[in-house]
């Protein structure tokens, strides 16, 4: 057994306050990374908790991989023992990623824990989450709680604003360590929903950007044109054709709308990290978390408590950018002001 890896998890289910007695279910796929299986049981053991495993059949689009946002059965949809176990259990650890639909809130609402794990190993210990990750991240939270609006520019041509109050807000620090709590580990950033149709301006995906789920940087840039809430235009050489043909595809206007918006706080994560894997090794939670990214998405809005459900879901972490919140500087060149971590 790796022991750094064992030890990792150890301290990862410390910080999600498992103790002996409770009960934890390891949810488990073909693709689970067999490494993570190993270690993440013998932790649990070695703190006393109770074990149970489930191995789930996968969607045809999970099978092959991470790819947009899943509308459809689940792994989930009417598989009342599995849905039962999770809801009596104290926390699970997802290891296979299940989708995001009303069995997975059923569970939370029960008071489950939930914590996904998707990335290899060697990213899970690089970016294991610590205190001061989830402080940083409650922090961001709370200023971003109070506002309600947002500027976004930078020197590739973005101008960008819109406003907030209608829809929730995630907050990811990599740890489920209260009642009813979901979390990614690893990862570190904040994120919310936009009131609907207040997003107005341009957003350029300059070169370097990522693009999620097609885990690729940008190398020819992207401008798209936003207006009342929906992407208008997309326009520029190469990566604006495909990303153009790509959303086309799914022959739903709602993917064009604009979806959560936010920053990420994790210093230990590298923008350059994502072009180091095949795209199957990796979930690209780096690519979302690195410090000082503005994160801009499209698609749906379920998640934060709105109707919009598309699978055209992107995921664009920005470098490059300033933002601010009603006025108050945030990021500055992709560099987080320091009175924006003193809350």
């Amino acid at each position: 057994m790796n022991v750094k890896l064992l030890t990792a998890w150890q301290q990862v289910l410390q910080s999600c306050k498992v103790k002996q007695g409770e009960s934890l279910v390891f949810l488990l796929a073909e693709h689970s990374h067999p490494e993570h299986v190993e270690a993440s049981r013998a932790a649990a053991s070695t703190l006393g908790a109770r074990v149970l495993s489930l191995q789930l059949g996968e969607t045809t689009m999970r099978a092959a991989g991470e790819t947009t946002a899943y509308i459809g059965p689940t792994s989930l949809t009417g598989n009342l023992p599995a849905v039962a176990a999770m809801k009596s259990a104290d926390m699970v650890i997802d290891l296979m990623g299940i989708d995001r639909g009303t069995e997975q809130q059923e569970i939370l609402d029960a008071g489950t824990r939930i914590l996904l794990v998707k990335e290899p190993p060697e990213i899970f210990m690089r970016l294991l989450p610590t205190p001061e990750d989830k402080r940083r991240a409650l922090a961001a939270a709370e200023m971003l709680k109070k506002a309600r609006s947002m500027h976004v520019t930078s020197e590739a041509g973005t101008d960008f604003k819109v406003e907030f109050g209608q829809y929730g807000m995630l907050v990811q620090y990599g740890l489920a360590d209260e009642p009813g709590r979901w979390d990614h580990c690893p990862s570190t950033f904040v994120a919310t929903w936009p009131t609907e149709r207040t997003s107005n301006g341009i957003v350029v995906l300059d070169r370097g950007t990522t693009i999620l789920p097609f885990k690729e940087y940008v190398h020819t840039p992207i401008t798209l044109t936003i207006e009342g809430g929906y992407i208008r235009k997309i326009e520029g050489e190469f990566d604006a054709q495909y990303l153009r043909d790509y959303m086309a595809k799914f022959e739903d206007p709602e993917g064009y709308a604009v979806s959560h918006l936010g920053w990420g706080l994790q210093k230990k994560a590298h923008w350059t990290a994502l072009g180091m894997y095949d795209k199957r090794q990796t979930n690209a939670m780096e690519a979302r978390s690195f410090y000082g990214n503005f994160m801009f998405s499209t698609g749906p809005n379920l998640e934060g408590g709105g109707t919009r459900n598309t699978p055209c879901h992107l995921d664009i972490p920005m470098r490059g950018c300033s933002m601010s919140l009603d006025g108050q500087p945030i990021l500055d060149h992709e560099k987080i002001v320091p009175e924006a971590m003193r809350a």
